[in-house]
């Protein structure tokens, strides 16, 4: 029984068993469509994108010149002066130059009411820009158009060509000086909406500085005819 055991498996009539077959390799489902796809490779961790925002929208330019900041309240006055000086020196200009014209009176009358019309827009100008205020509630009432920009470009276009219709080379040169500074006004009064409040603050301010003035001396002028007295 022991030798019948121990006979090899290759002297033995019967056939070896054959070894089982390896188990088939599962593979994955193909996915339907290519969303599907990629939900399946991204991870679950990853967040979605954040929305983009909105591009700010600028603010419009303030009205009050409380609203402003010190350094446009600083340009905006820089910018009032240097207003006041062009638009005085040209107007003072243009009624000199109109005044030259009036000389040819007998030999071209024409060019005599071109100089007449020229010098009372000039006359205008002047008395805007000094802010009296015996003048300045009047050019307000009747002479409002002064202070919207597309109007006072007209005004000035205007002038301009009356100066350069008196065939003068001088005229032709006032001309040239008020559409330049008629672009720049129509700049200025656009890019500061509060323009005509800090202007009437400044002559507000102005007023009560001269006043202060014309009290301060007469006062002293009746301190020292009082002493003077004594």
């Amino acid at each position: 029984m022991a030798q019948e055991d121990e006979t090899p498996s290759w002297l033995t009539d019967s056939p070896a068993p054959a070894p089982a077959p390896p188990p088939p390799a599962q593979t994955a489902p193909a996915p339907s469509t290519f969303a599907d796809a990629a939900e399946k490779q991204q991870p679950a961790n990853v967040a979605a994108p954040a929305p983009t925002p909105a591009a700010p929208v600028p603010a419009a330019a303030p009205t009050d010149p409380t609203e402003m900041t010190a350094e446009d309240q600083q340009a905006l006055r820089g910018e009032i002066m240097f207003m006041r000086f062009s638009n005085l020196v040209l107007s003072i200009v243009i009624v000199v130059q109109a005044g030259l014209n009036l000389s040819r009176f007998f030999t071209s009358p024409e060019f005599w009411v071109l100089s007449f019309y020229s010098a009372c827009g000039a006359l205008l100008i002047c008395c805007l820009e000094t802010q009296l205020s015996f003048v300045r509630t009047t050019i307000a009432l009747n002479f409002g158009f002064l202070f919207n920009p597309v109007l006072r470009f007209l005004y000035y276009i205007l002038l301009a060509t009356v100066c350069y219709s008196t065939n003068d080379f001088f005229g032709k040169i006032c001309a040239g000086c008020l559409v330049g500074l008629a672009l720049y006004n129509t700049y200025v009064l656009i890019r500061y909406p509060a323009y005509r409040k800090l202007r009437e603050q400044i002559a507000k301010e102005e007023d009560d500085r001269i006043q202060a003035a014309i009290r301060d001396r007469v006062r002293k002028e009746a301190s020292s005819a009082m002493f003077s007295r004594r």
